[in-house]
């Protein structure tokens, strides 16, 4: 499984779910490892995308930013974050997609949605970008975030939702953090 989530805000919660999943079986393959880029010249970007290829699952966890924009060579995703370049190309994957977002994101989202007509609209502090990409989840991922509140809310979830799944991926999924 893929594990993707923007760098600047979510580094921890990338953390709590490399240990979750870690103590239900997982095998974990971060981006940091020394074998991660091995034998490629390519952007780190496309070799993100290639693993999200080559995982059997995909983990999106969502808050407040965007992320940094996509610089790999796939004309299909200019203008996008990584994050969302992720997120498309585990669309087109059969299966093993999920999605856990910030609640407060999701509200403001919701809200931004109802009223994205009126001009005064304030979002802040979530970059629009972040709203760009849940339209996506919602129109192309089949389903919505799983949506929670702080760490110890993420985690409990996290957990559930894997443990449900019933050890369905153990010994065959990875990890990346990007």
């Amino acid at each position: 499984m893929f594990l993707s989530s923007t760098f600047r805000d979510l580094s921890y919660y990338r953390n709590l779910a490399a240990d979750v999943l870690v103590k239900e079986g997982y095998k974990i393959v971060r981006s940091e490892d020394l074998d991660f880029a091995r034998g490629s010249g390519d952007h780190k970007h496309d070799i993100c995308l290639q693993r999200v290829d080559e995982t059997h699952g995909f983990l999106l966890i969502i808050d407040w930013y965007a992320g940094q924009k996509y610089e790999g060579k796939d004309p299909d995703y200019r203008g996008l974050s990584i994050t969302h370049a992720e997120a498309k190309r585990a669309f087109r994957k059969s299966g093993g997609w999920h999605c856990f977002a910030s609640h407060e994101v999701i509200t403001t989202y919701n809200l931004w949605k109802q009223n994205k007509t009126l001009s005064g609209f304030k979002h802040d502090p979530v970059e629009p970008q972040v709203f760009d990409l849940l339209d996506d989840i919602y129109n192309l991922g089949k389903w919505g975030p799983n949506a929670f509140d702080g760490p110890d809310d993420f985690k409990q979830k996290l957990r559930k939702y894997f443990r449900q799944l019933g050890g369905a991926f153990p010994g065959q999924i990875e990890l990346l953090r990007v």
